[in-house]
């Protein structure tokens, strides 16, 4: 399984895209999450990688939690994909119920086209073909086996399980420290879990406390600029890195 990093910053980040990444499958690329500025996200991810990144040709959209940093650009994907890609069609937007369940809520008011009294124009299925995430089951998309779970979080969020039958990508999501949900991941091949400094996210000295082995297969997004972490097992990741999970090969183009 290739993954392109696409973003590894934190809502707060000047220097570094929202935490996100793509999959590539034969279908396309699936997304995990899509930050604001996405378009220039991908073309900076293309850049750094050397992988042509066609926004046209991401496939699906898996949304762990509503927060800016992690879901200002889905307005921007939908319109690129509508106006700008319109012989690529819909692309499919997952997420777990009680995300799902507030989409339309978040998008609606530049989206559905509706003014003053008018009756909305459009809906989220004009832009997107919407698919919820099982939480307890396993969800097929594209040619992915997704698995999520709640974390601890501001808001509800989900981690991810991610195979292709040949490996497994962990992705945290936004979370507080909970050792379940790193035991959870742990059956990953390779974690990337979230590294923040504040409230409703883990620290770099929590995380030290997962067994060594863990720490090893595990990679770190969402540190805050300002945070330079200590040395050691749990390596932070770059804006436009690919990961070859399976291989424990990490390596920037």
């Amino acid at each position: 399984m290739r993954v392109i990093v696409t973003g590894t910053g934190d809502a707060f980040s000047n220097t570094r895209f929202g935490s996100s990444a793509l999959i590539e499958t034969p279908e396309g690329f699936v997304a995990i999450d899509c930050p604001s500025a996405c378009l220039a996200m991908y073309r900076e991810a293309s850049r750094i990688s050397g992988i042509e990144i066609d926004p046209g040709r991401i496939h699906d959209v898996l949304m762990t939690h509503l927060h800016v940093d992690h879901a200002g650009g889905v307005e921007t994907l939908a319109f690129y994909r509508r106006y700008k890609a319109p012989d690529q069609g819909r692309p499919g937007l997952w997420a777990a119920p009680a995300v799902m369940d507030r989409m339309w809520e978040r998008l609606a008011p530049s989206m559905d086209g509706r003014q003053f009294g008018d009756e909305p124009q459009s809906t989220l299925d004009d832009y997107f073909e919407p698919g919820v995430l099982a939480i307890e089951g396993r969800t097929r998309v594209a040619n992915l086996e997704v698995r999520v779970r709640w974390t601890v979080h501001a808001v509800p969020t989900v981690g991810m399980l991610i195979s292709d039958g040949t490996s497994t990508l962990g992705w945290s999501g936004d979370t507080e420290f909970v050792p379940e949900h790193a035991q959870w991941l742990s059956e990953a091949d390779l974690v990337i879990h979230e590294c923040g400094e504040s409230a409703k996210h883990a620290t770099w000295a929590e995380l030290s406390t997962l067994p060594l082995e863990l720490q090893q297969r595990m990679r770190l997004i969402h540190v805050p600029d300002e945070v330079t972490l200590p040395e050691g097992p749990m390596v932070p990741l770059k804006d436009g890195e690919v990961l070859e999970v399976g291989r424990s090969v990490s390596k920037t183009a």
